[in-house]
């Protein structure tokens, strides 16, 4: 799942189809597309419908992104409400991240959490929490690009 976070117009993304999230939430996003060649950061929200974490953790992040222009970083969603593994990790394929999430996930995908990843390291540079407030995720995206 894709939310571009590029310099674009509304209307612009609109256009671009579904692999653009509407307004209002990451978990939107329908389908998975690799990162633009300048995106640094990785926020990466690991998500399922039916997680409780996820509902509190989403508008949150929504709300952050919609203020404030972060150039270089890129906000995705990976859905595991149907439990696919397989699926999951090959959306984290087409971001380049598989092998960073089969890190962080040796054994059960978790969901509710929104990972910031440094895209060229592979690294996890930061974790954002649903305990969070808007001006800790804030400060965590700043962190991360510097």
């Amino acid at each position: 799942m894709r939310f571009s976070f590029a310099a674009l117009s509304f209307a612009v993304l609109a256009a671009c189809g579904p692999s653009v999230a509407a307004p209002g939430s990451l978990a939107d996003v329908k389908a998975v597309t690799a990162p633009v060649e300048d995106t640094q950061v990785l926020a990466m929200l690991s998500y399922a419908s039916w997680c409780g974490s996820c509902k509190v953790l989403d508008p949150k992040v929504e709300t952050v992104r919609a203020a404030n222009d972060f150039e270089g970083v890129e906000f995705f969603a990976l859905d595991y409400s149907a439990k696919d593994e397989a699926a999951y990790f090959a959306d984290a394929e087409t971001l380049g991240i598989a092998e960073t999430m089969r890190g962080i996930f040796p054994e059960n995908i978790k969901t509710g959490q929104l990972y910031l990843i440094n895209r060229s390291s592979g690294n996890v540079l930061s974790t954002v929490t649903k305990s969070m407030s808007e001006a800790e995720i804030v400060a965590a995206i700043d962190g991360a690009l510097s």
